[in-house]
């Protein structure tokens, strides 16, 4: 993926690339080092100079919040020797991350021992609701195979809304914790 045949900047660094994120790792031993974001256009974004010297360094970028394409990290480096100045560029492609949307699900306490949940906008059915006290213990759990979405009322036996908490997960694993 590297554009430059020169062994020593190459054996010294590399990029790694997942999720919109890029990692550039350098070795020890690379010296003064410039790091710099190009965009598809070939228009700077980002410049950055870095001293390696006995350790080996991460800098990390985020390019999520850039627009889909191709984006070019240019390393170079021995930039305190004259006309010794070798450089890699090395190519890495943003895509689009699917928005992952929250578990909406709200609860209301009608009075003292009753409590009206409603969960909305499911894509997949199956959701989990359990009821759990004031010391941490489960005092019920109920499956909910309904798609889209659901309104249900819990009566409670020997306990106040104010002694509970709910907690909600849907079958993404998207879990939600109401107090009330």
């Amino acid at each position: 993926m590297a554009n430059a045949a020169n062994e020593n900047i190459t054996a010294l660094s590399s990029v790694i690339a997942k999720n919109n994120k890029v990692v550039v790792h350098l070795k020890q031993g690379l010296g003064k080092v410039r790091l710099a974001i190009l965009d598809p256009k070939g228009k700077q974004l980002h410049l950055q100079t870095i001293r390696v010297k006995k350790n080996d360094v991460n800098v990390p970028y985020d390019l999520s919040a850039l627009p889909i394409g191709e984006y070019q990290v240019y390393i170079e480096s021995n930039l305190n020797e004259k006309g010794a100045e070798e450089n890699l560029v090395y190519r890495v492609e943003t895509t689009k991350q699917p928005i992952a949307l929250p578990l909406m699900a709200y609860g209301k306490s009608l009075d003292d021992s009753t409590i009206r949940l409603a969960v909305i906008g499911l894509e997949i059915p199956g959701v989990t609701v359990e009821i759990i006290d004031g010391q941490g213990k489960k005092v019920f759990k109920e499956e909910i195979a309904q798609p889209e979405g659901f309104t249900k009322i819990y009566h409670l036996d020997n306990l106040t809304t104010k002694d509970i908490h709910l907690r909600v997960t849907d079958a993404k694993g998207r879990t939600k914790t109401l107090y009330f």
